[in-house]
């Protein structure tokens, strides 16, 4: 758990260990739940929690190219290496060097 003026977050790597019948549980305390694009593929859970108990996803995929998909109305903030447009996310920022907790609200 980490905090930065006054948003409380977490990566989901602080997660890998909770078995799944505890997970929802333990991301409510949050408002952002943040992911790298390796853990997009198994965050899955994660994105249905948000939509039913309000906290948001945050997702650094730089380093990789960004394909939209049904987990787009899930994604709060994208963080990406370069400028492109990407339907169905909140906020999109592109920056090669920033931290995504920079970007947070």
């Amino acid at each position: 758990m980490a905090e930065k003026d006054s948003i409380k977050f977490a990566w989901f790597s602080e997660f890998k260990d909770i078995p799944r019948n505890q997970l929802r549980q333990s991301l409510g305390e949050y408002r952002w739940i943040l992911l790298n694009a390796k853990d997009l593929p198994n965050a899955t859970a994660v994105w249905m929690f948000a939509e039913l108990d309000g906290f948001f996803i945050g997702l650094d995929h730089r380093g990789s190219d960004y394909i939209s998909a049904i987990h787009n109305r899930a994604i709060h903030l994208l963080l990406i290496d370069e400028e492109k447009e990407i339907r169905g996310i909140s906020k999109v920022f592109h920056s090669k060097s920033d931290s995504i907790e920079n970007y947070l609200w």
